[in-house]
């Protein structure tokens, strides 16, 4: 069952007259005033993933086969060859030959992944005298375990056979055990390696919707994918989008967000020659938008160069009030401004007020409410994504300004993500605006592509912040966080509720992963919060899981998780 870790910092969101965060032993945080939304109880359920019906827990299932899977190029007996695994000692230990054990460098031990997640995948590194491996998978509810042996570095669980244990053992853990060996003229060199152990946490809810991430190589593209898929599909690519919607060839594509059915991604683009845009395409196909969703004073207002990062709220998506924020050049500052999706003309459009803030702003994210819209603010930066520092302002905060029916207002930071000490940028909000994911870092650089870079989450309304374990891949690769480019945190757009817990998921790049060349590839983690009425704490992070959809020969960066209807793209 979940296993929650009594050291993970604990993080209370209360939805009362006032906020305030505990992590761990550090001292309560000054409270701080919400909004009406925020004095109401936390979102029911139809904010969340459907609740399964699972079945009894103290039902086994048979689902794993009495008889090891054996590839075809190993001996027969190579099960009997290994000989049994001994009994675990006192929290994992290893056991086995005198040899090394494998580092197991995925999953990370103890993370968790969605109940409708891909098929299993485990990857390790060894000896490269060690040909052959077994890799043993164990859970609480299943009769037998699941035994592989295979040579090369990576397992990947039949998919046939996955959707079944899912269902059955979701709330369960997965033991998983890896051992290696030497095969020479089909029989063992010596006894096999000691066995390195860890756990999967199985989640008791899906995780919703589909990520659509950009790829830098060979050129730039969207690709995508639906929770669970085995691949991912091509979403978009400067070809395929065509012209632009003010003329020229499209040459490259960025910076991405979906409408809020799904239907529509509004994109940043260049233009050969000339500074970048946005514009809008249709997922299922892509063509321009239908005149009812985007008028085309509304394309050619956003089509206006030095414009970048389009977001938008379901508050503000119906057909008497859609509108889209973004980051526009005017003058020599990035201003945040909105533009009417539905305008009739080239006035449908302003800036929003930044009382307090005169500095460029990039990252804007729009609460779901649509109250309110985070951003970074910087002395420098550009492209609407890049904040950057200067010599006199080494500064890089979150702000808060109120949206107030386009008018803007106050300009304040966000407590907990504008902390001196730190370098603050990307900040996402989660379902039901109860987080807010963001990057940090202690040198006083770039945001861009930025090595130090690393996540934390702090309450919506703001408190202290977080550091996460998704942050940190497993000690036994000698890779160490600071230093891995761990960047753009999004939320999946539900968070999924099971009795008085709520599952949200986080998806980010990283270039922590040898077997893809240490290029920039997509992972994601879980947070656990418990619901008590009006508050809601954050009682476990998890370490991050690879996404075994995305394409493994690309450079993967800016992922967007929200429900874009990938399902509609033909492969």
């Amino acid at each position: 069952m979940l296993r929650v870790r009594s050291y993970v910092p604990v993080l209370a969101v209360l939805f009362s007259s006032a906020l305030a965060l505990h992590c761990g032993s550090r001292p309560e945080s000054s409270p701080f005033e919400t909004t009406e939304r925020d004095s109401a109880p936390p979102p029911p359920p139809s904010d969340a993933t459907p609740l399964p019906t699972f079945p009894d827990a103290s039902t086994t299932f048979s689902d794993f086969p009495v008889a090891p899977s054996i590839e075809s190029t190993l001996p027969g007996d190579i099960d009997r060859q290994f000989g049994p695994l001994a009994q675990v000692v006192d929290g994992g230990a290893r056991d086995g030959g005198p040899g090394a054990p494998p580092c197991v460098t995925e999953p990370t031990s103890d993370a968790m992944i969605p109940r409708n997640w891909t098929p299993l995948f485990v990857e390790w590194s060894a000896d490269s005298t060690q040909s052959v491996t077994e890799v043993r998978l164990t859970v609480d509810n299943q009769v037998n375990p699941y035994v592989a042996y295979l040579p090369g570095r990576a397992f990947t669980f039949p998919a046939a056979l996955w959707p079944v244990v899912a269902f059955h053992s979701a709330g369960h853990d997965v033991d998983i055990s890896v051992r290696t060996a030497e095969l020479k003229d089909g029989k063992l060199v010596g006894a096999p390696s000691p066995a390195t152990r860890s756990t999967v946490h199985m989640a008791p809810v899906d995780a919703p919707g589909s990520v659509v991430y950009w790829s830098s190589s060979p050129s730039t593209s969207f690709k995508g994918f639906t929770i669970g898929d085995l691949t991912s599909k091509t979403v978009l690519t400067p070809q395929t989008a065509g012209l632009t919607s003010t003329g020229g060839q499209t040459e490259c594509v960025s910076c991405h967000s979906s409408s809020i059915d799904g239907k529509l991604i509004f994109y940043t683009r260049d233009v050969k020659d000339v500074s970048r845009a946005i514009d809008v395409r249709k997922v299922a196909s892509p063509t321009p938008p239908d005149v009812a969703d985007v008028s085309p004073s509304a394309l050619a207002l956003l089509g206006r160069n030095m414009q970048y990062a389009p977001q938008l709220s379901e508050a503000h998506y119906t057909r008497t009030d859609a509108v889209v924020l973004s980051v526009f050049r005017i003058g020599t500052t990035n201003e945040l401004i909105w533009t009417d999706l539905h305008g009739a003309d080239m006035n449908a459009w302003g800036r929003l007020a930044r009382t307090g803030d005169t500095r460029n702003v990039s990252s804007p994210s729009w609460r779901h409410d649509g109250t309110a819209i985070a951003y970074t603010s910087s002395a420098a930066g550009g492209e609407g994504v890049i904040a950057d520092v200067t010599p006199g302002d080494p500064t890089m905060d979150i702000y808060t300004v109120p949206y107030a029916n386009r008018l803007g207002g106050a300009a304040t930071p966000l407590p907990g993500a504008s902390d001196g000490a730190y370098r603050e940028f990307y900040p996402t909000y989660s379902p039901a605006d109860t987080l807010l994911a963001f990057n940090r870092t202690l040198a006083a650089v770039s945001s861009y592509n930025q090595p130090s870079a690393e996540l934390a989450v702090v309450a919506g309304k703001g408190g202290i912040a977080t550091r996460l374990r998704a942050n940190d891949p497993p000690s036994c690769t000698g890779k160490v966080s600071p230093g891995l480019t761990t960047s753009w945190p999004r939320w999946a757009p539900k968070s999924g509720t099971m009795g008085d817990r709520r599952y949200y998921w986080l998806v980010f790049s990283s270039i922590r992963r040898a077997a893809t060349a240490e290029r920039p590839q997509l992972y994601i983690s879980a947070i656990v919060t418990q619901v008590n009425g009006t508050s809601e704490t954050m009682v476990a992070e998890y370490p991050a899981v690879y996404v075994t959809s995305q394409d493994p020969a690309g450079n993967n960066h800016i992922p967007a998780w929200d429900v874009f209807d990938v399902s509609t793209i033909p492969r």
